[in-house]
């Protein structure tokens, strides 16, 4: 992944768990699809839907995390939030995200980083 990307990724979701929604809107594209560990109605397919569905888990406190960010390939980075006061949430939830364009186009979430870095070795 190309290192400013990177870091852009970074600033982002971490300005997202800092309490700033906003930071994401830039780094989203507006047909992103965002999909949830178990199919539900957390699944999301556009860029408003995505920042509804975060702004409401924001509000129930599931952004409080500290993020680690791994390059996972061309286009491809693995993001595990270390939860903080979460006993009902797993340790280490993962994401994947694949970018085209410098956008993130899809966003798929893991229970753990084991499932997320094996998912982002798979073509999606």
């Amino acid at each position: 992944m190309d290192a400013e990307l990177m870091e852009k990724a970074r600033a982002r979701l971490q300005a997202w768990h800092d309490g700033d929604l906003s930071a994401l809107e830039e780094l989203l594209d507006p047909d992103v699809e965002l999909f949830w560990w178990e199919p539900g109605d957390w699944d999301c397919h556009s860029r408003d839907d995505v920042l509804r569905l975060l702004a409401e888990r924001r509000r129930e406190g599931a952004n409080r995390a500290e993020v680690e960010l791994i390059n996972a390939g061309e286009d491809v980075l693995v993001s595990v939030s270390h939860t903080v006061d979460r006993a009902d949430w797993p340790d280490e939830p993962a994401t994947v995200i694949r970018f085209r364009d410098g956008k993130a186009i899809e966003i798929h979430q893991f229970k753990s980083r084991e499932e997320a870095l094996a998912a982002a070795a798979s073509p999606s």
